[in-house]
């Protein structure tokens, strides 16, 4: 009798049993339903600016506000609507960006310098005697100042990329007329030229941005060629993009990282071997 009651209760568990085990594989098929695959590498469309916070590769030390490297220009850069309105809200600036260079010229610009490696950027631009614009960052220029300085000194242009690296197209108009002025302030102590060219973060500009150069007496300069050498560590695979893109008039935006330097030498025998002259920003 007892064995009987016994396969009974047994017989009983068995159906509560699989129910579980049928449960349990549900609740996994959800679970894995529910992952995502990781986000690929994507730019932005050309009308929208990345935020700060979206910043691949940057690296910056939490010690120090020095930003080695820290932006990503990228797309085709565009205005953008003034979203804190000002006092000069009613001003509408009659400033034209730069987009290209002349005819059958070429013109490779450099950001977020200067950093611990743009002297060894300097002496590879000496030894094939090419000329670069640079657009330097207000608080990198005060620590390697005397990159500023050699720079200017080999006949190099130097242009002027903020003071920290914000996105300024979310800044007010005062806020982003003290960027800019602190930055500004900065650089202008290492170079005895005028500063005449800027080039806004991420290439993120709107109205504000534009009065602000405007009435700055300088020229806000973009690009046209996008090379994303910030996403890769590999100097033979950038150097292929850069050479892949190039074409008559191209402003093409680089950043002073290594992979990018040790791209650069077959990058500017590239852009030679096609029959383009390489100038700086204003050509000369």
């Amino acid at each position: 009798m007892k064995r009987t009651r016994t396969m009974w209760a047994i017989t009983a568990l068995i159906p509560l049993a699989l129910a579980g085990c049928e449960q349990s594989s549900t609740a996994v098929q959800t679970l894995n339903s529910q992952k995502t695959a990781p986000a690929a590498l994507v730019s932005p469309t050309p009308a929208a600016s990345p935020a700060p916070s979206a910043k691949p590769g940057a690296a910056s030390s939490p010690d120090t506000k020095e930003q080695d490297s820290i932006g990503q220009e990228v797309g085709s850069p565009k205005e953008e609507p003034v979203i804190v309105k000002s006092s000069q809200s009613a001003r509408v600036s009659a400033l034209k960006p730069v987009f290209s260079v002349s005819k059958g010229t070429v013109a490779i610009t450099i950001d977020d310098g200067p950093t611990k490696d743009t002297s060894k950027l300097l002496k590879i631009l000496k030894e094939l005697d090419t000329h670069v614009t640079f657009f330097f960052l207000g608080q990198n220029a005060e620590k390697y100042h005397e990159s500023v300085s050699q720079a200017v000194y080999d006949g190099h242009v130097v242009g002027y990329h903020s003071d920290t690296h914000p996105q300024m197209t979310k800044m007010s108009y005062d806020d982003q007329l003290k960027e800019f002025k602190s930055g500004l302030d900065k650089l202008a102590k290492w170079d005895k030229n005028p500063i005449t060219l800027f080039r806004p973060p991420y290439g993120a500009y709107n109205n504000d941005t534009k009065l602000i150069t405007e009435d700055n007496h300088m020229s806000m300069v973009l690009w046209n060629e996008d090379t994303k050498d910030w996403s890769s560590t590999n100097a033979a695979a950038i150097a292929k993009s850069v050479l892949a893109q190039v074409q008559s008039g191209s402003i093409i935006v680089m950043h002073d990282h290594p992979s990018t330097i040790a791209a650069l030498p077959d990058i500017i025998k590239g852009i030679k071997s096609k029959g383009y002259k390489l100038v700086t920003i204003p050509s000369k």
